[in-house]
């Protein structure tokens, strides 16, 4: 049951992510910029990247089934840190940033 409940938050998860919030004004629609769409986390091998973060947070790694492999204290800005994952899918969660990325 519990992995149940795991596949469904990972869901929502997977389907809130990198969606613009629209607002009515008029006939025309205006896209709100986020905060979040200004931070850039790339990942290439071992690393991960992460550009302009406005302050300083906590950086979470969930794999698909909802569990927390990866956890540590990230610095305002643009930064480097290197992980030590298998391959598969994964969510990264850096205070309200939410992002999936595949380590191949």
């Amino acid at each position: 049951m519990r992995q149940i409940y795991s596949i469904l938050l990972m869901t929502l998860l997977f389907c809130s992510v990198g969606l613009p919030a629209y607002t009515q004004e008029g006939n025309k629609q205006i896209v709100t910029e986020e905060a979040e769409s200004k931070t850039k986390i790339r990942v290439i091998e071992n690393r991960i990247i992460i550009e302009n973060l406005p302050k300083d947070d906590l950086l979470e790694i969930y794999n698909i089934m909802g569990v927390k492999v990866f956890s540590r204290r990230v610095k305002a800005g643009t930064n480097e840190y290197t992980i030590s994952l298998t391959r598969g899918y994964y969510i990264i969660k850096i205070g309200e940033i939410t992002k999936k990325i595949a380590i191949r």
